[in-house]
Formats: C-alpha cells, sequence, structure tokens
C-alpha cells in the first residue's frame, strides 16, 4: 500500500463554500478509489496525507499534480506501509484557521511557519506530528 504527504498552495485563498465542495468531490472519488486520507488547510497552504493501492494512489496524485486550483506541489514523504493510519477517512478535513483549534492539546504550529521544501523535506517529523494529532482527535 501506497502513502504520500504534500504540501501544495493555493492559487488565491478558498472560501469556505469552496473547501466543502473541494472536499465532498475528494470523499466520493476517494472512495470510488478505495484512498483514504487526511487533508488540512491554513491560510492558502494544504497539507493532505494520501494512501491506498499503489496504482490508485499514483493515478490520484497525477490529478491533483494537473489541478489548476494549486501550486507548488511538494511530495514531503513517500512510503510502502503495510495499514493505512487514515483508514476510518476517505478524506478527513480541518481548517486550521478556525481559532479553537488552538486548544486542541499538542497542538502543533508546524503550518503556521510556512511550507519550506527543504526543511521539510529533510524532516517530516513535524508534518506527522500534525497529521496524527488530528488523526488522534476527531
Amino acid at each position: 500500500m501506497l502513502q504520500i504527504v504534500y504540501g501544495s498552495s493555493a492559487v488565491r485563498p478558498f472560501a469556505k463554500t469552496e473547501l466543502v465542495e473541494l472536499l465532498t468531490q475528494a470523499r466520493a472519488k476517494n472512495s470510488r478509489l478505495g484512498i483514504t486520507g487526511m487533508l488540512l488547510y491554513k491560510d492558502g497552504n494544504f497539507l493532505q496525507v494520501i494512501e491506498g493501492d499503489d496504482n490508485a494512489v499514483r493515478q490520484l496524485f497525477g490529478s491533483i499534480l494537473q489541478d489548476v486550483r494549486h501550486q507548488d506541489i511538494l511530495v514531503i514523504d513517500e512510503n510502502t506501509v503495510s495499514e493505512r493510519q487514515f483508514g476510518n477517512w476517505s478524506m478527513a478535513f480541518r481548517n486550521l484557521g478556525d481559532k479553537d483549534v488552538n486548544a486542541i492539546p499538542g497542538f502543533s504550529q508546524f503550518m503556521n511557519v510556512g511550507l519550506k521544501a527543504g526543511e521539510l523535506k529533510a524532516d517530516p517529523t513535524g508534518c506527522w506530528a500534525l497529521l496524527k494529532l488530528f488523526r488522534n482527535n476527531m
């Protein structure tokens, strides 16, 4: 099973209605492809993990690379895993711009420092800490 974690920047900030539309489309497509994962969004930046059958994940990621709604796509981590980390969700979502997010114990400021390519690829620990925090608290 393949797992890809990537970050990207929206071409322009998403309105709440646009995020809902994106999630509705993503959940339907992911369900059809047997893909699970999580999407975090803050101030125009996305952090996402997708996991599932190798071919399905590569097909989905190929379409993500072509999506004109975002740019500067950076693969942070890519692994073969024996089991899903986000198996309960066709696509869990959290808007990190919500004021109540900071109240979650252990909340990480990872997405407040910006998506710097070199730092993220060299050490994806902060990325995984943030994803697992939300997986465990949703």
